[in-house]
Formats: structure tokens, sequence, C-alpha cells
């Protein structure tokens, strides 16, 4: 089974860090990869540029043997200059892993928006869902896609096939890449949002508006 954390990591905090370890626990896996959506179609263009993102996320999962940075969205962004696309990613994917189990982990908030995703119902063809869901807060799901929902709901995830839905409550920090931006662009400490690898990368290259050492208060 190969577990699979996409997301535009603008930048990558501990709240991604420590969804992802917390899925490989709960699935029990001993890998799980973190995928960098380089062009993003679905939301507004990411504030660093792809290369600086990628080399945080680089850098956020070094020393963990858990956590792989991908960068086969990276890649094909050099390549392609369209969006990012999940179905593309899972395609590859299933070419290279045709006897795989593959697990797409994603948040509530973004699975809410899944039938507006590009090619949609190719992804149930190619991957179980895993969506992440904060204990005691009820999901709030349009009609169809709770129809959906229930119809692939399951309570383990399938080591085989593909299209299951997996609701996962976990507990998860509250964290979000744009309050991470906001503290550094005022100059507030974020010690303990981000990794200290991270921390000292965005200040050697001033992102997100930093003048000072991100890890200490202005």
């Amino acid at each position: 089974m190969i577990g699979l954390l996409g997301g535009t990591f603008d930048p990558i905090h501990l709240g991604h860090l420590h969804a992802a370890r917390s899925v490989c626990v709960a699935l029990a896996l001993e890998r799980i990869r973190l995928l960098l959506a380089a062009r993003p179609g679905h939301r507004a263009a990411p504030v660093a540029s792809i290369e600086h993102r990628w080399r945080m996320l680089e850098l956020a999962c070094a020393d963990d043997p858990r956590l792989v940075a991908d960068d086969r969205e990276v890649r094909r962004a050099a390549r392609l200059a369209r969006p990012s696309y999940t179905v593309d990613t899972l395609e590859e994917l299933r070419a290279e892993a045709p006897d795989e189990a593959l697990c797409w982990v994603v948040g509530s908030d973004a699975y809410r928006g899944l039938l507006g995703w590009h090619r949609w119902p190719d992804i149930l063809t190619l991957a179980h869902l895993v969506v992440l869901q904060r204990p005691g807060v009820p999901l709030d799901l349009p009609e169809a896609l709770a129809r959906l929902s229930d119809e692939r709901r399951v309570e383990t995830v399938p080591s085989t096939g593909a299209g299951s839905v997996l609701f996962l409550e976990l507990p998860m920090l509250a964290i979000s890449a744009s309050a991470v931006r906001a503290a550094l662009a005022g100059g507030a400490s974020v010690a303990d949002l981000l990794p200290p690898a991270v921390c000292t990368y965005i200040t050697n290259h001033r992102l997100y508006g930093v003048a000072s050492d991100p890890g200490s208060a202005a």
C-alpha cells in the first residue's frame, strides 16, 4: 500500500508533517510520499516559486525516513506549462506500481470539492481516498458527494483495487500555511510552526516578506 499526501506546501509546516506521520501510524504504512502540487489548478497561485517550495519540502522530510519527498509533479511542471492534476500523478504511479493499493490522503475541506476536480471519476478508478477529519467535527458535504461517500465508505482501506473512501478521524495541529505566511510577513516567531531547516531556508532566501530570523520574534 502506497500512501500519498499532496499539497502546495507554501510553506510546508508542522501541521503537514504531523498529518503525514499520523496517517502512517493509522494505516500501518512504513512510508508516505509527500507530493508538491507544482501548479494547483483549483486555487490561487502559490506565493513561493515551485523551486523554493520543493526545496523546503525536501528539507522537511530529510530527517524522517517515513516521509518521502516525491518530485514527479515538479518534473512534470518543467515539461508542461499547465496545472498539476492529481489524476496525472495517480496514472503515473499506477503504471509504476500496478499491483499496489494507492491511498490518496486529503483533508476534509479539499474533499468537499472532489466533484470539481479534473477527471474526478478517473481518480476513483486509480486510488482509494483517505479523508482526514477532525474528531467530533461533522462533515458538511454537498448532496451528490454525500451519496457517493456513503456508497464508497469503508472502515479499513482494502489492500487491492481502488475507489473506496475511508474517513479517518485524527487529532490535527491547528496550523495553516496562510497563517504562517502572515506571521512571517509580520516579523512574528514561527519556531513552533515550521521545521528548523525550513525556517533557516526562508531566512536565507527572504521568502514571504521575511526581513529577520523567523525563528525568533522581531
